[in-house]
């Protein structure tokens, strides 16, 4: 198979990408077929234009920047990463397609998200081999209700591609022991063939890598896994808030438990799963709960935040800790969400809800762990309530050079607990500390705002910056009161759609053309139910 290049960047970046390219069209002959995974950690990696070409090598090292580079910088209608139809919608014509929602057994747990599976980077939408799963936070015994369950023929409702609803490819109980359920997020292979999550048990957390095999199960009937490995990696520890991160490099995940130890596992996709030795587990953050590791292959560093609101960097090689103090303790969970680290300029950002005085968001040096910008969030946990605020997201100019993107996030009000939207710019790779606006997006101090997504789609308007996230309650949409997801493309422009609780954490699709392939997907947090919106209208 001629494999396709993109160009569309810099010719340094398209000459760096022929060989990758081409080696990969090749282990797809020899070995079997690769796709594009994305799930909880695709956002969780940024980068720049300018910084890639002084480290061309990171297309190859870390996927997370070659899927990326390859969405963000194409013409519109280009036929990579996830093509167009061959008679393609409008713009117009998506926004007023209708979308699905389908009951669950169970719901995904505050910030916590699917995984999303496309077959091929370089070709149309496909309704068999596109899936989506789910690990349900649903406790249960051995052959009870389904906790792991997928959807294929995603481009499902009026005017789609695949039909009028989509269906489940596969609905798994995985409770290995009573009580054990899914509460952190699940990630897959490159291939799609398999897929990795946590089991907690509440004394003790079990790592699995399913194969999973379709018509297995349904919603009601759930199916008992018939390939599935698993490694109790913490013997007395539940692990809750501390999603796996796979360096698909080295076939190795990365994760914590609750005890504060954080966890090296090999083998995991292509070989038997298998706890590294010393200096593995490094203790972290002792009897504190961790967040998601992030890795900076470039640095050989892991950033996790802690419960206690401190930033940790964590060497790879020799387990050795740095340290950087964020926020509190107290009437403030520390840091909930995962860091999001800039692998070509060197820096990492996260949030915590009180350093003391206000919710703040800090970039940090990731070599040196020392505070290079702070900016204020507004009241947040420093008034005495108790909330989270989770990650940010930036702008897909940041993409090209940080001086001239920004990023965006919740906070609060400056004396309430009002949910806020703040934007910051940059000087250089570092964040100004005064922001570029801000915006009460609700009246109400019981809602709460969830993390937030962003997409480039090029193919919507000449080229549309989405940015997705979710509020609790109080959020009027499609005339009735409650939670919402939220859609936010620019100039305070804001489209809601009703989801009961808000939404879980967001993955999003394809920027295709074809109707009903350019989605976003979560669970409500109230209800049992999984929901597809079109990026463009919430349709």
């Amino acid at each position: 198979m001629k494999p396709k290049y993109f160009c569309g960047v810099a010719a340094v970046l398209c000459i760096a990408l022929i060989p990758y390219v081409s080696a990969q069209a090749q282990d797809a002959t020899v070995a079997g077929h690769t796709g594009v995974p994305q799930d909880w950690s695709l956002h969780h990696i940024v980068f720049s234009r300018d910084g890639l070409l002084q480290h061309p090598d990171l297309l190859y090292r870390e996927r997370r920047v070659l899927h990326q580079a390859m969405q963000r910088w194409q013409a519109p209608n280009s036929d990579v990463f996830h093509g167009v139809d061959p008679h393609p919608a409008t713009a117009d014509d998506l926004s007023h397609h209708r979308d699905w929602s389908v009951n669950l057994s169970g719901r995904l747990d505050a910030n916590m998200f699917p995984a999303k599976f496309s077959f091929d980077a370089g070709g149309p939408p496909s309704c068999a081999n596109d899936y989506v799963v789910f690990g349900l936070a649903v406790a249960g015994v051995t052959g009870g209700a389904a906790n792991l369950v997928a959807y294929n023929n995603l481009y499902a409702g009026t005017g789609g591609l695949c039909g009028a609803a989509p269906t489940v490819l596969f609905a798994y109980n995985i409770t290995t022991a009573t009580g054990g359920k899914i509460v952190t997020s699940p990630i897959l292979s490159y291939d799609g063939t398999k897929i990795a999550f946590v089991e907690s048990i509440g004394s003790s957390a079990i790592f699995h890598v399913l194969t999973w095999t379709a018509g297995q199960g349904t919603i009601k009937a759930a199916a008992a896994p018939t390939e599935m490995t698993s490694l109790t990696f913490s013997p007395t520890y539940n692990s809750t808030t501390s999603s796996p991160w796979i360096d698909y490099g080295s076939d190795t995940v990365y994760l914590g438990a609750d005890g504060g130890q954080l966890y090296k596992i090999t083998g995991v996709f292509k070989g038997t799963p298998t706890l590294a030795g010393t200096p593995w587990p490094v203790m972290v953050s002792k009897n504190l709960r961790l967040t998601a590791p992030v890795l900076d292959l470039n640095r050989g560093v892991l950033m996790v935040g802690s419960a206690n609101g401190t930033l940790y960097q964590v060497n790879v090689t020799t387990g050795a800790l740095a340290t950087l103090v964020v926020g509190s303790g107290g009437t403030s969970p520390g840091i909930v969400a995962a860091p999001i680290v800039d692998v070509t300029n060197g820096t990492t950002f996260v949030v915590s809800a009180n350093d003391g005085t206000s919710a703040v968001l800090v970039e940090a040096d990731t070599s040196s762990v020392t505070m290079l910008a702070k900016a204020r969030l507004g009241r947040g946990s420093a008034g005495g309530t108790a909330l989270n605020l989770y990650e940010p997201a930036f702008t897909n100019n940041y993409f090209t050079n940080p001086a001239n993107g920004n990023v965006l996030l919740c906070g609060t009000g400056a004396a309430d607990t009002t949910p806020w939207q703040y934007s910051f710019g940059f000087t250089g790779r570092t964040m100004k500390t005064t922001p570029a606006g801000s915006l009460q997006l609700l009246t109400s101090t019981a809602a709460r705002c969830t993390g937030w997504t962003e997409f480039y789609n090029p193919n919507v308007s000449g080229g549309t910056d989405f940015f997705f996230f979710g509020l609790t309650q109080d959020c009027t949409a499609t005339g009735a009161a409650g939670g919402c997801v939220v859609a936010h493309t620019g100039a305070n422009t804001y489209t809601k759609a009703t989801v009961d609780g808000g939404p879980s954490g967001i993955v999003i699709d394809n920027y295709s053309t074809a109707g009903q392939a350019s989605s976003i997907y979560f669970t409500a947090e109230k209800i049992d139910t999984a929901y597809k919106f079109t990026q463009n209208g919430l349709q």
